[in-house]
Parts: structure tokens; C-alpha cells; sequence
């Protein structure tokens, strides 16, 4: 993969706005949403949510079944993290935005002479319209953090998702990242189900 000026993992500049990389991904299917995000006009903070508790555990479950499978194959484990913390920006003239996150399992594998990570992003429910997204940029931080082939697999209940990451990725998320609200019209489907919708003016539901 090549390397893009208009992404970056270092964001201790002026001008730069913060965000959670989890509403990065939903603004991705959403430019009003977008908007929200390069204007700081969201909270960083981590939402309450009343079955949090319960998630999590089921979280937990899935998150150590699925390293069970991964450390058993037949592949050389350099290293395995939890809840690595990441940062990814964009550039956008003078102006940069910043999403922090936590990806759920990182793994760094020797695979022949092959350096190779594998990104791991787990669900305890189905897997939602904004969660490849959230992934897709998880992987991009990880290959700008280490320059090696990331491949990514997403675990819910009820699917599994994977892919390797590659170049036309970059290009689909700037894509996103710039494009503007003209001839967009918001739905009412994913309005409901966005975690931007109660700061968002432009909802419809």
C-alpha cells in the first residue's frame, strides 16, 4: 500500500478537532454527520448505555473464543494486544481531524518470512451498517503505525466478515471523508439507528 498526504496518525497540532473513531464510522455513510465532526460540534466522551453491562460480557465471551481459534493456527504469534489504543487523522485544508479508538485485538504474526497483522474487531450483536467502516479505518491506522499487510475479520454472533486491506480502502474513505452534503438526502433508516442523531440538525426519523 502506498501512503496518502491527506491521512496521518500524529494529530498534536493546532486546529484539529477530536472525535471517537466509533461516530467517525457512522459519519462515514453520512456528509451532514461529517460536517458535525469537522466542526467539533460532538461530545468525546463515552455514552452510558443502559445494557452496557451486559454487553460487555458477551463481548468478553466472543473476544476470548475468538482467541483461542486465532492462537491455535498454524501461524508464528509475535504478539497479541487488547484494546490497542489508536489515533487517525485527516487533513482538510488548515484543518485536522482526529479520531481516537480502541481496536478489540491486534495481533502481529510472522506468516513465512512475512510480517502481517491481524485486526480483530468483535460484536456482541449483529454487525451494523457503520461497523466495516469503523474496522476499515482501524486497519488504515494500523498500516500507518507499521507499514505491513493488515488483514481484518469481524466476529458477531451471527456472521463473520474479513478482508485485506488495500489500497482503493484509502481512496473509498477520503472519499467519504471530503465529500459534501449537495444532492444528499438524509434517511430515515439510518437516522435512527446513527449514534450522531441526537446532536445532528439534519436528522429524519
Amino acid at each position: 500500500m502506498y501512503l496518502r498526504a491527506g491521512i496521518t496518525t500524529s494529530c498534536r497540532s493546532a486546529n484539529t478537532r477530536y472525535t471517537r473513531l466509533n461516530l467517525l464510522g457512522w459519519a462515514m455513510l453520512c456528509p451532514y454527520a461529517m460536517e458535525l465532526l469537522w466542526h467539533g460540534s460532538t461530545p468525546l466522551v463515552q455514552p452510558d448505555y443502559p445494557t452496557a453491562d451486559e454487553s460487555k460480557k458477551l463481548h468478553s465471551m466472543v473476544m476470548n473464543s475468538v482467541a483461542e481459534v486465532v492462537e491455535s493456527l498454524q501461524a508464528r504469534l509475535l504478539s497479541a494486544e487488547r484494546e490497542y489504543q489508536q489515533v487517525l487523522g485527516f487533513i482538510r485544508e488548515d484543518a485536522r481531524l482526529c479520531a481516537i479508538s480502541k481496536a478489540d485485538i491486534v495481533y502481529t504474526m510472522n506468516i513465512g518470512d512475512q510480517l502481517f497483522t491481524l485486526y480483530v474487531e468483535v460484536s456482541s450483536t449483529r454487525i451494523n451498517v457503520a461497523k466495516p467502516w469503523q474496522a476499515l479505518l482501524r486497519a488504515i491506522s494500523l498500516y500507518y503505525e507499521r507499514r505491513i499487510p493488515v488483514g481484518i475479520v469481524i466476529v458477531s454472533p451471527e456472521k463473520i466478515m474479513y478482508k485485506l486491506l488495500e489500497d482503493n480502502d484509502q481512496d473509498k474513505v477520503l472519499k467519504r471523508i471530503h465529500r459534501s452534503p449537495r444532492d444528499f438526502n438524509p434517511n430515515p433508516n439510518l437516522c435512527s439507528l446513527c449514534e450522531l442523531q441526537q446532536y445532528c440538525p439534519y436528522k429524519v426519523i
